[in-house]
């Protein structure tokens, strides 16, 4: 069954990943660009060129996983983006009854939600979601919107109304 599409706040809201590679930091510029205050733990960090990690709302933490980083603050989602499968699975399985939003990187049925492929202009936010079963095909339908969505779009303010 597909997913909802939903689409939520996370301006200032915490936000942890559990991560350092190039995952960790994709699902990390995803946060960012939304506004959230993002929480890295990992023994090393890979941050991609082109990435927006350099943003102040990111912290790292330079250190393995703890049980007690997913107690630290009521997290309002969680990425298990590790190389290790144990890792991901008690950060899924924590969260999970823990009632937090989990994205799993390399386990589909562990995660309660899934990153869309998005793109954002202005106040317009575009996501495109195969609920986790093409990130590639989700990836191309996205490139295909932004071409055809116009450039005064993010002009658009809050009342509909285009600004010039």
């Amino acid at each position: 069954m597909a997913y909802f599409p939903m689409f939520v706040s996370l301006e200032g809201r915490p936000c942890l990943i559990v991560g350092g590679g190039r995952v960790a930091f994709r699902k990390c510029d995803g946060l960012l660009a939304f506004g959230a205050d993002v929480t890295m733990v990992a023994m090393s960090f890979a941050r991609p060129a082109g990435s927006r990690s350099a943003d102040q709302k990111l912290h790292r933490i330079r250190r393995g996983f703890r049980e007690e980083d997913l107690q630290a603050q009521p997290w309002a989602a969680v990425v298990a983006a590790t190389d290790d499968r144990r890792v991901n699975n008690v950060i899924a399985a924590y969260c999970k009854e823990a009632g937090i939003p989990v994205n799993v990187a390399d386990c589909r049925e562990e995660c309660s939600f899934f990153f869309p492929a998005w793109c954002l202009e202005g106040e317009i936010a575009v996501g495109v979601s195969t609920s986790g079963s093409s990130p590639r095909l989700a990836s191309q339908l996205r490139r295909k919107l932004e071409a055809v969505l116009p450039q005064w779009i993010a002009g658009i303010g809050k009342d509909g109304i285009r600004r010039e």
